[in-house]
């Protein structure tokens, strides 16, 4: 009886631990790509594109169809007021580029649903910086703990808004793999900006990582850097 109890707790044991390190494959959220076309059967980093136009400086009116295309158009000859929209384009075509080089995760430690009590763990620093006096500003701190007052609302599916007294921030759940290869799944996220009592507004990319389940959740790479 007792072999018999040994062997059944070694079995639990073991099925808790494939659970945990489940295989799973990057995952791309292409409904989070607006104006984005996929092929089951053409390569997925090199999506067509469809009404995506924009105004030159000149006043040439620039119709874009591929990432390609798009990253090699100088953005400081984009009109002003379409400036924003085509950074916005410019931060969904790396996405595409960041996940063509994830890979699937043997260890997962982020819920397979986010919801707003997740939202509220996450760095301060998901936010856009605006300097690099800011991120010291945030570093170390939750989005709860750096404004306690922070509202957080779930738009849709994978789509959450940050409301502050100065602030409206969105966070979009872009995809999930294995960005960083130490075999634990990663979120790719895309935050966006806007200022509630001025103009401002801004966007970056960023990849969430937690290799420690019990751990806080880290960012382990952005795409707009502060030196």
């Amino acid at each position: 009886m007792k072999t018999l109890v040994i062997i059944f707790l070694i079995h639990v044991f073991l099925l808790g631990c494939s659970i945990n390190s489940e295989i799973k494959g990057a995952k791309l959220y292409q409904e989070n790509f607006s104006g984005f076309s996929f092929s089951a059967t053409s390569d997925i980093s090199q999506p067509l594109l469809s009404d995506y136009e924009y105004q030159a400086v000149g006043g040439e009116l620039l119709i874009v169809t591929s990432c390609e295309q798009a990253d090699g158009i100088d953005i400081s000859t984009i009109a002003d007021y379409d400036y924003f929209r085509f950074k916005m384009l410019l931060v969904s075509c790396a996405a595409i580029d960041k996940y063509s080089t994830a890979t699937a995760a043997h260890n997962n430690n982020f819920p397979s649903k986010l919801d707003e009590a997740f939202i509220y763990q996450l760095p301060a620093a998901i936010v856009p910086l605006l300097s690099k006096a800011e991120g010291i500003q945030r570093e170390g701190e939750s989005v709860k703990s750096y404004d306690a007052n922070t509202q957080i609302t779930t738009e849709k599916e994978n789509i959450f808004k940050l409301l502050t007294t100065e602030d409206e921030v969105y966070l979009t759940l872009l995809a999930r793999g294995d960005f960083t290869n130490d075999g634990f799944e990663e979120l790719l996220i895309q935050s966006e900006w806007y200022a509630r009592t001025a103009h401002g507004k801004h966007v970056d990319l960023l990849i969430l990582s937690r290799p420690d389940g019990s751990g806080p959740v880290e960012i382990s790479w952005r795409l707009n850097k502060l030196d």
